[in-house]
């Protein structure tokens, strides 16, 4: 039976930590690891973390959750590599579930419907329909949840500091690019909260999807350029950016009229693009 590791980021995260080791630990999966890299925290993480039977790492210093996460599989020992943000949660029998993709694939990634509030209730449950390429998926933007992503050793590229915000994004871009084979599962196992602190809000998330944008838009095949520039554009007018997003988002549906035969972009291009209020 292979070992699996059970990385854990963290930082200032007294508050949920403990449920996502509790749930990395009660995972039905015998023979795991868990460890947790924390990030120089100021609060009682330490504290917190230590009750528990993982491998703890702090670092000396706060080095972003690409680090945290790089270094989190420097100190692990298994075979596959499974991520879980401290504020996130899974089924009891997510692991098992994967682990029977991972030997066909090199990545596995499940697709995340259900979001939780601070208190753990449900928020909502995604309806998104799937595209049935896997490639789509991953040059519309609809790809980058840790929680919900899991990694043959082998296959493991390294997330990279400089794309900090979009880091979970670009991995899977430069992944696929490079030709690992990806699996997309849907079975709603992966539960995403959502509270004040969580980190996609801000305009560091713009920055670094144009960042993105300007190191890949020449690398994308053509056939799957039309998602990336109109997922690039839409982000662009959600930040308020609407030149850039219109133009963006203009070429895509150019090269490919029927982006707008989904209801959910020619919605998110009226809102967005006409901003008949705050994204």
């Amino acid at each position: 039976m292979s070992l699996v590791s059970i990385i854990i980021p963290v930082y200032n995260g007294e508050e949920y930590v403990h449920r996502a080791i509790e749930c990395a630990l009660s995972q039905t999966y015998p023979r795991k690891e868990v460890i947790v890299i924390d990030d120089a925290s100021t609060d009682r993480t330490q504290e917190v973390v230590k009750k528990y039977p993982v491998i703890y790492h702090r670092n000396e210093r706060n080095m972003e959750r690409a680090y945290s996460r790089n270094k989190g599989v420097e100190l692990s020992k298994g075979e596959f590599i499974f991520f879980l943000d401290h504020d996130d949660l899974w089924r009891e029998d997510y692991i098992e579930s994967v682990l029977k993709h991972l030997e066909d694939s090199q990545i596995v990634y499940s697709f995340p419907r259900s979001f939780i509030n601070s208190k753990g209730n449900l928020l909502r449950v995604s309806r998104k329909k799937l595209p049935e390429d896997p490639l789509e998926l991953v040059f519309s933007g609809m790809v980058g949840y840790p929680s919900a992503t899991a990694f043959k050793r082998s296959a493991f590229l390294g997330y990279k500091d400089e794309y900090v915000m979009r880091e979970d994004w670009e991995i899977f871009l430069r992944s696929c690019l490079e030709g690992l084979s990806l699996k997309i599962l849907d079975e709603d196992k992966v539960f995403i909260r959502e509270h004040p602190k969580r980190t996609s809000r801000g305009k560091k998330f713009w920055i670094a999807t144009y960042k993105v944008y300007e190191d890949y838009k020449d690398k994308v095949p053509e056939e799957y350029l039309p998602y990336f520039l109109f997922h690039v554009g839409e982000t662009a007018m959600r930040f308020g950016e609407l030149m850039l997003g219109w133009e963006l988002c203009t070429r895509a549906i150019f090269k490919k009229p029927s982006l707008l035969t989904n209801p959910r972009r020619l919605w998110s291009l009226l809102k967005r693009g006409f901003r008949f209020w705050r994204r």
